[in-house]
């Protein structure tokens, strides 16, 4: 008999993750490649995640956590891309008065824009339309979500949404944290509280990971472009 999960679950899987990613620094803390680090840092978090994730799964008895893809779940990447656009034009204003010499990026995002190699390049496009997009709708929508479910269905949206938005804030721009609060965690916040619904309405996470792919796909290709095209684009 399997058992379900709970809020312990979701902190011992983030942990997990963080535990990950703290391996991996300290066993490259003499590698000269600050973004080769940071990537696999990522890849220690994802796999850190997983690893928690799946041992727990084993020690319940497998409880269903609804990771189920099915092919027209495609079409859902377009609308996580489309959602991102508008997102984006919607704060452009907002965000010229802010930034006047550009957008604030992530910190994830600043290391992608200033990857030199094609196996960066490769490892952290890799990284943000499938393996962040897996373990954190894993997490958050599965684990969190499916753990807040006792409180009905709006509570548990409104409390997951949150602490996936919370939890983003480190990855804020250190010089610039205000203003990047402003424009990045209200659009973290609605995106959160879409992919909940989603996962609710469908049972699945199918349909939530697709559009969690497709939000991070906008910026994958901005950061990917050459910096004198996009400098002639402006």
């Amino acid at each position: 008999m399997s058992r379900s999960w709970s809020l312990i679950d979701f902190v011992l899987i983030w942990f997990g993750g963080l535990l990950g990613s703290a391996a991996v620094f300290a066993t490259n803390v003499a590698l000269d490649d600050e973004r080769s680090t940071i990537l696999l840092g990522l890849i220690g978090q994802y796999a850190g995640s997983l690893l928690v994730f799946w041992l727990l799964s084993r020690r319940k008895g497998q409880p269903d956590i609804g990771l189920q893809v099915k092919g027209g779940d495609f079409v859902y990447l377009g609308l996580g891309l489309i959602f991102q656009i508008g997102v984006a034009l919607l704060l452009l204003p907002l965000a010229t008065r802010l930034f006047p010499d550009g957008r604030p990026r992530q910190l994830i995002a600043e290391q992608m824009a200033g990857a030199d190699t094609m196996v960066l390049q490769v490892g952290f496009v890799v990284s943000a339309l499938v393996m962040g997009p897996v373990v954190e709708e894993l997490t958050y929508r599965g684990v969190l979500l499916r753990s807040l479910s006792r409180l009905g269905q709006w509570p548990a949206v409104i409390l997951s949404s949150i602490v996936f938005m919370a939890i983003h804030i480190p990855g804020l721009s250190p010089s610039a944290m205000l203003e990047s609060a402003v424009l990045i965690l209200p659009p973290l916040f609605v995106l959160a509280v879409i992919l909940a619904r989603l996962t609710q309405r469908t049972g699945r996470l199918g349909p939530a990971i697709f559009v969690h792919s497709g939000w991070n796909l906008l910026a994958a290709l901005v950061f990917l472009l050459p910096e004198d095209l996009i400098d002639q684009v402006g």
